[in-house]
């Protein structure tokens, strides 16, 4: 693959025709990460150069969608780091969930849906699915609507199918998927208690009530005002004693964090809203 490379400028005009045309400010993603991911997507679409990706953003609605899907990154894999995946399993479902009707988990970023199936077939395993409502947003419709239908990549099966291993003794996880073919497709049933959100970058909207947010592996490709801005939702959208899990090479240090939430698992990083 040949290497294309963006300049400064380039990528500075860029990150402003994404917000004058479509009003998605990118200024506060991490810029090396922005500059890498849109200098694939030229190489991926063929693109001559930066004046090509601009006049095609500016001329085609739909292939800015699908720029928002290829800007993020995403989830590698089922049960990803499963310690965590067990901790949810035997301590955080059981003791927060069993007596309430109306549990909410919230993923800000649903990129290719793994967490989203994760946390549903555990939930479903431990019989307190119907307690939960789920909300899962993205800045990307394709995003949206290819975890709607439950798409699967086959290739995955055999990292997916030893992590499940890793956390039951019983059961498969082909329990909760078909293949077709070369396709493969998780049971939607999982998550039809699931209300979709098309969210912009700086999150004008967000929930409210929510008792658990996964936001894992984002935030390091964000600068600190946007980690920050972040981390500020989750706390205004989390009921107090709510948790907050991000992932294990982030951290919530802000000047006043150490008011707003604790940090009840160092190994897993697994934040709770202090009572207000």
């Amino acid at each position: 693959m040949n290497r294309y490379e963006l300049g400064i400028v380039d990528t500075r005009n860029i990150i402003k025709t994404l917000q004058d045309v479509y009003n998605y400010d990118f200024k506060n993603y991490a810029l090396t990460f922005f500059k890498r991911r849109v200098e694939k997507f030229i190489i991926n679409q063929n693109l001559k150069d930066a004046d090509g990706f601009v006049s095609k953003i500016k001329a085609e609605k739909d292939f800015f969608e699908v720029f928002l899907q290829n800007i993020n990154v995403g989830t590698t894999e089922m049960f990803r780091d499963p310690s965590l995946w067990r901790v949810l399993k035997e301590e955080i479902f059981p003791q927060n969930i069993k007596d309430s009707t109306s549990f909410k988990i919230w993923f800000p970023e649903v990129t290719t849906g793994e967490e989203l199936f994760s946390t549903a077939i555990i939930l479903k395993k431990l019989n307190l699915l119907k307690n939960v409502k789920f909300v899962a947003s993205s800045i990307s419709e394709l995003d949206i609507e290819n975890t709607k239908k439950g798409l699967l990549d086959p290739k995955k099966l055999e990292v997916n199918d030893a992590n499940y291993k890793r956390i039951f003794n019983e059961g498969k996880l082909s329990d909760f998927f078909t293949q077709e073919g070369d396709q493969a497709f998780w049971d939607t049933s999982l998550i039809e208690n699931t209300k979709f959100i098309k969210q912009n970058i700086i999150f004008d909207d967000y929930p409210k009530g929510i008792k658990l947010v996964l936001f894992r592996n984002q935030m390091i490709y964000y600068n600190q005002i946007l980690q920050e801005r972040y981390t500020k939702i989750s706390y205004n959208g989390l009921v107090s004693g709510g948790h907050l899990i991000i992932g294990n090479n982030e951290i919530i240090d802000y000047w006043n964090s150490d008011k707003d939430f604790t940090l009840i698992n160092k190994e897993e990083n697994i934040y709770k809203k202090k009572l207000s």
